[in-house]
C-alpha cells in the first residue's frame, strides 16, 4: 500500500511538472532574444488561431499574453505589442478571468518549486513582474487590479536560490520576491491618500 501511494506521489509530481512546464510557449531566456517583429509575430499568430477556432478562443490568447509578460522588459515592449491581445480578450470578455488564471498559475508554481526546473521559476517571477508593474497605477483603486496585487501579495512566495542564481547568472539581475514587490505597492498606495496633505501643508510654508 505504501509502495502504491508512492509511486502515486512521484507520478502527480512529474505529470505535474510536466504539464505546467508545457503551459509555457517559452521561458524567459528564450523570450529575451526575440525582438519586436519576432514577438508582433507571435501575437498575431496566435489572433489568427484565435480566430479560427470554433471553441476555446481565448486559449491562444492567454499563450501569447503569459508570453508577452514572461518576456524580460527592460525594453518596455509589453506596451508596444500587448494591444492586440487585450482587446480581443476583451470583446470575449475574458480579460480578467485570463489574467486572474495567468496569475494563479504563476502563483502555484512558485509556491511548488520543486516541481519547476529554476528556469521556469524565474519566468513565471517575470511574468508576475510585469505584471505588478502594469498594474502598480491602478492599484489604488478597489478593484480588479488591486485585488490581483493582494492575491499576489498574500501568497507569500519565497524564490529559490536556485532560481535567485539562475537569474543572476543569465541576467546580472537580483530578485526580489513578487509578494514582497506587490506588498511594496500596496502600502505606497495605502499611504499616499493621507501623506499628500501633509505634503501640501509643508510646501505652503
Amino acid at each position: 500500500m505504501n509502495k502504491s501511494n508512492f509511486l502515486l506521489t512521484m507520478f502527480a509530481v512529474m505529470f505535474l511538472g510536466g504539464t505546467a512546464h508545457a503551459g509555457l510557449l517559452f521561458n524567459y531566456s528564450q523570450l529575451a532574444l526575440k525582438d519586436l517583429d519576432q514577438m508582433n509575430q507571435l501575437v498575431s499568430d496566435k489572433v489568427k488561431e484565435s480566430k479560427k477556432s470554433s471553441s476555446g478562443k481565448a486559449v491562444p490568447l492567454k499563450e501569447a499574453l503569459q508570453a508577452v509578460y514572461a518576456r524580460p522588459n527592460d525594453d518596455e515592449m509589453i506596451e508596444k505589442v500587448v494591444s492586440p491581445l487585450r482587446s480581443n480578450l476583451d470583446e470575449l470578455e475574458s480579460w480578467e478571468k485570463t489574467i486572474s488564471q495567468l496569475t494563479d498559475e504563476a502563483i502555484n508554481a512558485l509556491k511548488n518549486p520543486r516541481a519547476f526546473k529554476p528556469v521556469v521559476q524565474v519566468t513565471y517571477v517575470i511574468f508576475l513582474e510585469n505584471l505588478l508593474a502594469e498594474i502598480k497605477p491602478h492599484a489604488k483603486n478597489d478593484g480588479f487590479e488591486r485585488k490581483i496585487a493582494e492575491r499576489i501579495r498574500d501568497a507569500k512566495i519565497e524564490v529559490t536560490k536556485d532560481a535567485i542564481s539562475e537569474r543572476k547568472l543569465r541576467m546580472m539581475k537580483d530578485t526580489t520576491s513578487p509578494s514582497e514587490i506587490a506588498g511594496s505597492i500596496l502600502a505606497h498606495k495605502n499611504e499616499t491618500p493621507s501623506e499628500k496633505p501633509a505634503e501640501s501643508a509643508a510646501s505652503e510654508q
